[in-house]
């Protein structure tokens, strides 16, 4: 289950004692933190059995050994917009893309960076290729993602 870290923030300042905490790691057992972007992108593959890694790899149309090194965790920290579209093909959200690109080092999704506010467009949107993502980006006088 998704938890918004200032729910959680709320409810850990109304605990007090060890029995308060306990109760809280026991509700809140779900709680998954990655160490890796490795680990974050396997599991959630784990949790997509739908998604083929060619086909997301064709249509990000990352050099295909640059994305596995990402996808096997030799690549930790990747460059922010191959990342993005690499999630984007891989059928992530919004949110699971922002936690990716936190996990790797990089900064998140900023809407007042155009590139970064077409690239929300382009999630919101359904967008699934990186020829989409760069014909928006074209088309709106923005620079393609190589």
């Amino acid at each position: 289950m998704n938890y918004r870290t200032t729910d959680l923030m709320n409810e850990l300042k109304n605990i007090s004692g060890e029995n308060g905490f306990k109760d809280f790691t026991e509700k809140h057992n779900d709680i998954t933190t990655y160490d890796s972007l490795n680990d974050y992108l396997n599991d959630y593959l784990k949790l997509h059995p739908d998604v083929d890694i060619s086909s997301v790899i064709k249509r990000s149309n990352i050099d295909r050994c640059y994305a596995y090194q990402i996808l096997n965790g030799r690549k930790n920290h990747p460059g922010k917009y191959k990342l993005a579209v690499l999630c984007i093909c891989m059928g992530m959200n919004l949110k699971d893309i922002q936690r990716a690109l936190t996990i790797s080092g990089s900064s998140v999704l900023y809407p007042k960076i155009p590139v970064d506010a077409a690239l929300i467009v382009c999630i919101n949107s359904g967008y699934n290729s990186a020829l989409q993502i760069n014909e928006f980006l074209c088309s709106n006088g923005l620079e393609p993602i190589e």
